[in-house]
């Protein structure tokens, strides 16, 4: 499994709550990502890639403070 099929598989996971937007370049790429369709995660599995990264470790804003400050859809 690609890393972009596991971050597809892992929001397939998570649906209803999360749906993924893919924004493949190629169609190589777009065809790598499909190809997660193919391979479901299981409540295991979602569970140890969830254990890699826990949600208290992700910390800080999307962008730097001044780069915030010109983003219309942050006001």
């Amino acid at each position: 499994m690609t890393p972009a099929q596991l971050s597809v598989a892992w929001v397939l996971a998570k649906q209803p709550t999360l749906v993924p937007v893919v924004g493949a370049r190629t169609r190589k790429q777009l065809l790598d990502v499909l190809g997660a369709l193919e391979k479901p995660l299981s409540s295991e599995d979602v569970a140890a890639v969830e254990a890699l990264l826990p949600p208290e470790a992700i910390s800080g804003s999307r962008y730097p403070e001044q780069q915030m400050k010109l983003l219309d859809s942050e006001r």
